[in-house]
């Protein structure tokens, strides 16, 4: 990600001025600041009006308008020492009526327009403090009008600019470009526009300025203007970006703009201008007509907060009461109650939005330095969100590969027609809309459309015996309802008989943990079973899925499929897991044994046998703990826990049970 850095400077007498009991030194102020996020690269000793004073050079690495503005890193400073700032507030200027030669075309990119129309102006001279003051800032006086503009730019953030209301020709209008062809800048330079969703402010006949970016050569303010427009607007900021970028522009308006400026700080800050524009004037009879385009109103959200986060997330203890101390010394509002905290941020922090935004406020300003670099904050463990369907299906892959199957894959969408007749659940089919094949338009009902297809594929390559597998999701409607789940399909093709599927199947379930399969005749039989050899697959008295000899014509040999219904599988293997309450008065014995049983024998009838033989007394539980392939045949591992029975006894009784003697 791409870090964007501008550079901000400020005046340290502005700071003392702002912040009445600021008492650190410039150094000290800096280094602050560079451990809440403003880097400081230069401090530069001058001279302003006539006493020591110091530039400090600033790094703004945030999306934060605020942050490219006097005021903003006064608050920032002001929160980090604890102490309260004291901007200027301008008195709201008297207005003789509305403006009627403004207007906002573009109402999708532009967000709020406030300008005011002002009669009798002299644009004069600037006074020595203000061309020395912008001169410390890097820019050039200009004139009275222009250097007012860009001071309070620098104190405020917002740009502004003048228009000499007499060079209009008709209404002043906020418009997208769609014919000027190129515009030619304040300082002569001519712009080829691209006329792509470029915000430009124009007149009944000419461009005059790209809005948010430079302002055109034709409405340019003079010695000789006596009367001007002053907007100040704000704009879709990643428009402005592209505009400037496209364009090759760069201002510290597009800038500053090009950010989330706050559209409610334009009041405070026009009537700042305004009223330093009276101000400086020697015409005290200043005529002022209003215009104000604000369709939607920001309003800052109010954010709840769990204030034992900053702790948890910087490593260090910080206290809630210093947190909420923190909060508040950056002018956020708090709401406390039983529920929890809130906070809303200043309306000029568009920035903040989210729960996250607000607990790094508190850490920055806490101060990134004091974090220890050598110790990892005590971070809870993540809960684990892996759906255990996922985890089932990998120990499914591992025993299928294991006993001879391959693994397939397939899209979800069925041939017209397949999948009705693959269907075994009371679903209803799911018509895919804007099919990119309309042969392929209906989602899957079970996993053996796609094993189906793949049957027909290998046996165009002439193979006789085949043993595949596919684990996905099935999908379907009941009523008004959408319905899927994950699903595995087992497919067979060769010789064989139904037992040998059941075989594999029992194999399969018995080694993921269940502890019993059975069949029974299905009642729901799909349109390609054979209706006499279809069964329900049943454990713990559940139907977890169906098996059955497939019907069509067209194959030559045996096919037979199994489908099972893996959430309701992950559910038994939950409720086999916990353990019921047992008094144990004797020791237990775990003791292992090998089998070699034949690929279609079922183990299930084999631990019938096993637990028949130990009996009720000296059972206490069975499992299969490995499965491995021995040529022809699987090798299982049971392990048996025995109960009531001393150690030799135990291992005689193991020995019998398994023939070992």
């Amino acid at each position: 990600m791409l870090i964007n850095i501008t550079k901000m400077k400020v005046l340290y007498s502005d700071l003392k001025k702002f912040i009445p009991t600021l008492s650190a030194t410039p150094k000290k102020v800096g280094e602050a600041l560079t451990v809440t996020g403003f880097m400081m690269d230069g401090l530069e000793e001058v001279k302003f009006q006539g006493k020591k004073d110091w530039v400090m050079s600033l790094e703004v690495r945030h999306n934060r308008a605020d942050g490219l503005s006097v005021f903003g890193i006064a608050q920032e400073t002001a929160a980090y020492f604890g102490l309260k700032t004291k901007f200027p507030v301008a008195k709201k200027t008297k207005i003789s009526a509305k403006s009627q030669m403004i207007e906002v075309l573009d109402k999708k990119f532009t967000k709020r327009v406030l300008a005011y129309e002002i009669d009798g102006v002299k644009n004069e001279k600037s006074p020595a403090w203000l061309s020395e003051y912008l001169a410390l800032y890097g820019m050039n006086s200009k004139s009275l009008l222009v250097d007012l503009s860009n001071y309070v730019m620098l104190l405020t953030g917002f740009p502004s600019h003048l228009l000499d209301k007499q060079k209009i020709e008709g209404k002043l209008a906020w418009d997208l470009n769609k014919k000027f062809e190129e515009i030619t800048t304040l300082d002569g330079s001519v712009i080829k526009l691209t006329k792509d969703q470029e915000i430009i402010l124009r007149d009944d006949k000419s461009i005059l300025a790209l809005a948010g970016i430079v302002g055109g050569k034709k409405a340019e303010i003079d010695d000789k203007t006596e009367a001007i427009i002053c907007e100040m607007g704000i704009y879709d900021p990643g428009t402005v970006r592209k505009n400037g970028s496209s364009l090759g522009v760069v201002t510290e308006a597009g800038t500053r703009l090009s950010r989330y400026l706050g559209p409610n700080g334009l009041e405070p800050a026009m009537m700042l201008l305004l009223n330093l524009i009276a101000r400086n004037s020697s015409n005290k009879k200043l005529v002022f007509r209003k215009f104000d385009f604000y369709p939607r109103k920001y309003k800052a959200p109010w954010i709840e907060v769990d204030l034992s986060k900053p702790s948890l997330y910087a490593g260090v203890s910080i206290s809630q009461e210093r947190s909420l101390e923190i909060l508040k010394n950056l002018n956020f509002l708090v709401k406390q109650s039983k529920k929890g905290v809130w906070v809303s941020p200043p309306e000029e922090r568009m920035d903040v939005q989210i729960e996250e935004d607000v607990i790094e406020e508190v850490i920055r300003v806490f101060g990134f330095d004091k974090i220890p670099s050598d110790i990892t904050p005590p971070l809870e463990v993540a809960e684990n969100i892996t759906p255990k369907t996922l985890i089932l299906a990998e120990k499914i892959r591992d025993i299928l590969c294991a006993t001879g199957f391959d693994e397939i894959l397939s899209p979800p969408l069925a041939k017209r027609g397949l999948s009705q007749k693959c269907n075994h659940l009371s679903w209803s089919l799911i018509q895919a809309e804007n099919p990119v094949n309309e042969e392929y338009c209906e989602m899957r009902q079970s996993m053996a459309v796609g094993l189906i297809s793949q049957l027909e594929e290998y046996l165009k390559q002439n193979l006789e015996f085949i043993n595949v597998f596919e684990i996905g999701k099935i999908f379907g409607k009941v009523g008004s309802n959408f319905k899927e789940h994950d699903s595995l399909g087992m497919l067979t093709y060769g010789e064989n008989s139904i037992n040998f599927l059941k075989g594999k199947t029992e194999n399969l379930l018995l080694g993921l943990g269940l502890r019993e399969v059975s069949y029974r005749e299905s009642k729901r039989k799909p349109q390609v079973a054979n209706p006499f050899v279809c069964f329900d697959v049943i454990s713990a008295g559940k139907n977890i899925g169906i098996i059955y000899k497939m019907t069509p014509a067209e194959f030559k040999k045996n096919v037979y499929f199994l489908e099972v219904n893996l959430p309701e599988i992950v559910k038994i293997l939950e409720k086999n897991s916990k353990p019921s309450t047992t008094e144990i008065t004797t020791k237990n014995l775990i003791l292992d044994a090998n089998l070699l049983l034949k690929k279609n024998e079922t183990p299930y009838e084999k631990i019938r046998q096993i637990k028949s033989k130990i009996g009720s007394k000296n059972f206490f539980s069975l499992e299969i703990v490995d499965i491995f392939p021995v040529k022809d045949k699987l090798r299982y591992t049971f392990r048996v826990t025995y109960q009531g029975l001393s150690d030799p006894d135990a291992k005689k009784l193991h020995l019998g049970v398994f023939g070992l003697k």
